[in-house]
């Protein structure tokens, strides 16, 4: 029989100037780095990483409820590109 395991998210409490309390959870992304060929590595974003960026972004949208998904794959794509400039 298969074990049911839930992944808890940790959730965030804004700290804008509009003074919401509303937290919001962040989904959780593979920690994994991949390799298109033998000779050459990428690097992909840290979980961590991308949980602070995504942060970020929310706040910069003033804390907006509902918008977790978007703002963490804003974040992974922005760090990625970050990284892929390095």
């Amino acid at each position: 029989m298969a074990k049911n395991s839930k992944k808890t998210s940790p959730t965030t409490s804004c700290a804008c100037s509009s003074g919401c309390s509303t937290g919001t959870a962040v989904a959780t992304a593979p920690r994994t780095t991949t390799t298109a060929s033998p000779s050459v590595k990428t690097v992909a974003p840290t979980y961590e990483q991308i949980a602070q960026r995504a942060q970020e972004i929310w706040k910069k949208k003033g804390c907006l409820p509902g918008q977790d998904e978007q703002n963490w794959l804003e974040a992974e794509k922005q760090l990625k590109a970050e990284l892929a400039r390095k």
